[in-house]
């Protein structure tokens, strides 16, 4: 069964000025996070507007980035879904386009319970090909996969890790001492509880800032697996300036688009009814980068 550790980002979806699905671009951009030696890659979450994309579009993602990475690292489908049988027929895309696992969050919206929300994981699990990896973000589902559940889930055998997304580092430890031992548990939110986490016991973190952190996000990674803390601490301070200047700029992900595109790296527009940022918005991103040590001063904004 896959084993996954380390730095996991989920990676932005470019479009092009009319809204089209930029595929050159997307190989571009997953193949510079790869050479920052990240550990794998999610495609097609919320980060890459998933929402918005169509079933030939997703279909073209996944194929992409697999080809793209080729084997150098797991790369991970997003096929979240409102029912089992939508979940089912996004993973048979991520199966036939070549990736590793899917990631699915519960169904949005529905507000379902936790004995429905097993019974989804549960179906999901049974019919699918690929290894599962839950993903907990009340904040977007609108409910939270409790502990006792993904207790039970821990034990499925498709079920092979978490992705914990709540920013409640109460419910991140608590999992972690739960099923840490039978599933891999990542974070989210990286900027913030990256060191927390894993030196309370998570195998790593997935998130959305590493593809404009760079090598840097990689190696504070690193420092802490090398029981660095100093520097460590330094590189959590680094990165923790971001949110404040970055994650709270406009509607998600538009902001990481912009920062994407000051740090070199395709970005795009996001795809409607998602707002472009205006001028004090990028401005304010690139600040954001500037604080973080990530953009030199003289650097100016792109046209």
């Amino acid at each position: 069964m896959l084993q996954l550790r380390g730095v996991v980002p989920a990676v932005t979806t470019p479009f092009d000025r009319e809204q089209r699905l930029d595929v050159p671009a997307f190989r571009v951009l997953v193949e510079a996070v790869v050479q920052d030696g990240v550990h794998g890659l999610i495609v097609g979450g919320c980060t890459g507007e998933a929402w918005a994309l169509s079933e030939p579009e997703r279909g073209a993602l996944f194929e992409a980035a697999a080809k793209q990475v080729g084997g150098r690292l797991p790369v991970i489908a997003g096929c979240g879904g409102l029912s089992v049988r939508d979940v089912l027929a996004k993973a048979r895309m991520a199966v036939e386009a070549g990736c590793d696992a899917i990631l699915v969050q519960p169904p949005s919206y529905i507000l379902l319970g936790q004995d429905e929300v097993m019974d989804f994981y549960e179906a999901v699990a049974v019919g699918s090909e690929l290894p599962l990896i839950l993903y907990n973000i009340p904040r977007r589902a609108g409910i939270s996969l409790a502990l006792e559940t993904v207790d039970r889930l821990a034990d499925l055998p498709k079920v092979i890790a978490l992705k914990e997304s709540s920013k409640d580092f109460l419910v991140l430890s608590q999992m972690i001492r739960t099923v840490g031992g039978r599933i891999d548990v990542f974070a989210g939110y990286a900027n913030l509880l990256g060191l927390a986490a894993l030196t309370a016991g998570a195998v790593g973190y997935m998130d959305s800032s590493t593809p404009v952190l760079g090598r840097r996000s990689v190696e504070f990674f690193n420092a802490v697996e090398a029981g660095n803390l100093v520097e460590a601490r330094r590189l959590q301070d680094q990165m923790s300036v971001l949110n404040a200047g970055f994650f709270g700029v406009g509607t998600f992900p538009a902001a990481v688009k912009v920062g994407l595109e000051l740090m070199g790296r395709p970005g795009g527009p996001p795809r409607d009814p998602i707002r472009p940022l205006n001028g004090a918005q990028r401005e304010k991103v690139r600040q954001a980068l500037i604080s973080a040590e990530l953009l030199d001063e003289v650097v100016r904004e792109f046209a």
